[in-house]
């Protein structure tokens, strides 16, 4: 084991910036960070509003960093980073409103991960999400990511296990990309050839296995909705690579009046040895 470990970690309720009718930035609400030497933090923000175009009851999130002493003297000690972000009470101009969304990220090193962390996503979820009112039922791949926790175990699970592949190349949008309109494909990176899809070492995926609304609509592309007058919604999108993980469960291009970005429950991890 080297020396020193350094701790990185965030996680984020909200953010945002609107750009009409009038510029202005939404300031990040219930942000926190872990210190390279570890430790704890918290931060909430309650019953928050942003003119008439977004609120919630509750953003709250949590960072923690640990050393963890094996009691079996033959295992090697282990250095944990867990984070957390939630919101709930979610309601973006009456056409985005959820009880409650999770983000959740448990990153764990140890003299054995070789440089690379493994990494669990256990917990992350959407409750009663409406879009347009219209109720979404959403199937999250987070079983398959934790079953492959490192980008290197998923880099080689994208070779020889057809069951992850054929997920990544689905997730990917890899058959419909042919058919998808600009705006939605640039938000994709389709599969080509054996290696797993990469950008600069980072490998961008969604864990939405499985995307439901309950009646019609809405243009659904993968994790990307689209409404026209209004925007485009995200859904639920992990950048991997072999040190990090970065989750962010809901972002927002707004096309409407308001012409906007926002991002809530958004999580990040990167701890290293040195």
């Amino acid at each position: 084991m080297a020396s020193r470990f350094r701790f990185h970690g965030y996680a984020i309720g909200a953010a945002g910036r609107v750009g009409s009718p009038c510029p202005e930035l939404i300031e990040v609400q219930a942000a926190t960070a872990l210190p390279q030497i570890g430790g704890h933090g918290t931060a909430r923000s309650v019953s928050f509003r942003f003119q008439d175009i977004l609120q919630f009851d509750l953003a709250d999130s949590e960072v923690s960093g640990t050393y963890c002493k094996s009691e079996c003297d033959d295992e090697p000690p282990s250095f944990r980073t867990r984070l957390m972000s939630t919101v709930e009470g979610l309601n973006i101009l009456n056409m985005i409103t959820a009880d409650r969304i999770v983000a959740t990220l448990t990153s764990t090193y140890t003299a054995a991960s070789n440089g690379e962390p493994t990494v669990r996503l256990l917990g992350t979820r959407f409750e009663n999400l409406k879009i347009a009112g219209i109720p979404i039922e959403l199937d999250l791949c987070t079983d398959v990511f934790d079953s492959h926790e490192t980008h290197s175990a998923l880099a080689e699970a994208f070779k020889t296990d057809k069951n992850v592949r054929a997920l990544i190349e689905k997730v990917s949008l890899k058959d419909r990309a042919e058919e998808a309109p600009p705006h939605i494909l640039h938000w994709f990176h389709p599969c080509k050839g054996d290696e797993l899809p990469a950008s600069r070492g980072i490998t961008p995926v969604s864990l939405v296995r499985g995307l439901k609304p309950a009646s019609g609509g809405l243009d659904c592309w993968g994790h990307v909705i689209h409404i026209a007058g209004f925007g485009t919604i995200r859904l639920a999108e992990v950048d991997i690579s072999r040190l990090t993980r970065t989750v962010n469960m809901l972002q927002l291009d707004l096309e409407c009046p308001h012409k906007a970005m926002m991002m809530f429950c958004s999580v990040s991890d990167g701890g290293e040895d040195y």
